[in-house]
């Protein structure tokens, strides 16, 4: 089969594509046929060595969706011919924190797609089934495969962790992303103002299109005092952190009393300075958000389904032009999600 092979750590030019065996299912797992695999920025971090349990040689990739072409021995309740997405990371299921519903920090089984399991930048992938979950008929391959990772991720952190009310306001950085554009959609669709902030002036329309009530352009990433003025000098109840410690300073800035900030991502795995004074005069909540749970990704399928959540997939690409879909999403040139499409098998 063909498959984007990553060898050594370092820049996109890594990322070649190559004849590989194609892998054979075990207990409890599936062979998928890949019909597409979303291109996150985790892909990217983990591209340059950033996340200590990947080694190489690597096959990136956690956002895939494909159809059952062989079931592994001892393996219930899935055949050839279903369609199924990956979620991001396993699971154990049977854990003191799964059976809480907190299955994103299971430590029993908390393998993840693309790291300690082979990815979905090939055009065939094993997937335990416990990492899976059902695409509907009707929902395009490109469109199942980013929903887990986009959708399911701003489900578990608007609804899951913030516990957003309508009424509140939800500021959002790094917004014209693909969780960032889904984040938008979902916290309109749950009653929120919407606040997004973004570094480009060309990404604008896509977050108006989302449903952003006020957009601000920073690109010096300095926009906590104008979130306050847009906001009458309230601050914002919730934001939602997805470019990381780069954002991290001015989005405390922006924040109310009582306000409550997740974080999801950090883009530059780098570190912040933290003025505790701030936490405790505001009483500020800060909360961190990780994977998506099953259930989750059901509601994330279905509110899709529904039409309530519009999926952002700005192009699809050749398998053959990964390392090029990774450098245009470095360099701020994607509003949304690029999918890979490998060659037919």
């Amino acid at each position: 089969m063909e498959a984007v092979v990553l060898r050594q750590f370092g820049s996109a030019e890594n990322l070649r594509l190559e004849t590989v065996p194609v892998p054979r299912p075990g207990k409890g797992e599936v062979l998928l046929k890949v019909h597409a695999c979303g291109v996150c920025y985790h892909d990217v971090i983990n591209r340059r060595g950033n996340l200590p349990r990947t080694h190489v040689p690597a096959i990136l990739g956690h956002e895939a969706a494909g159809e059952v072409v062989e079931v592994g021995p001892d393996t219930v309740g899935w055949k050839v011919g279903d369609r199924a997405a990956t979620l991001q990371r396993m699971s154990c299921g049977e854990c003191a924190l799964c059976l809480s519903g907190r299955n994103s920090l299971c430590k029993t089984d908390n393998r993840f797609f693309g790291e300690e399991l082979q990815g979905g930048y090939a055009q065939f992938m094993v997937a335990p089934v416990r990492g899976l979950g059902r695409v509907p008929s009707d929902l395009p391959w490109a469109v199942a495969a980013t929903v887990c990772c986009t959708l399911g991720t701003a489900v578990h952190t608007l609804r899951t962790r913030a516990k957003v009310k309508a009424g509140e306001t939800v500021l959002i950085t790094g917004a014209s992303g693909g969780v960032g554009l889904a984040a938008v959609q979902l916290a309109k669709v749950d009653g929120a103002r919407v606040i997004a902030i973004t570094s480009g002036e060309a990404k604008v329309s896509a977050l108006k299109e989302a449903g952003a009530d006020e957009v601000i352009v920073s690109r010096g990433l300095d926009f906590g005092s104008e979130a306050r003025k847009r906001t009458q000098g309230q601050g914002v109840d919730v934001a939602v952190e997805i470019v990381g410690s780069a954002t991290f300073d001015q989005t405390l800035k922006a924040m109310a009393p009582g306000g409550r900030v997740v974080v999801v991502g950090n883009l530059e795995s780098g570190v912040v300075n933290l003025n505790p004074g701030l936490v405790i005069v505001k009483e500020l909540e800060i909360l961190g958000a990780y994977a998506t749970t099953r259930e989750e990704l059901d509601e994330s399928l279905r509110l899709t389904a529904k039409g309530l959540i519009r999926p952002f997939v700005s192009e699809e690409v050749a398998l053959a032009d990964a390392g090029r879909a990774h450098f245009r999403l470095e360099n701020r040139e994607v509003a949304g999600r690029l999918v890979l499409v490998p060659p037919a098998a």
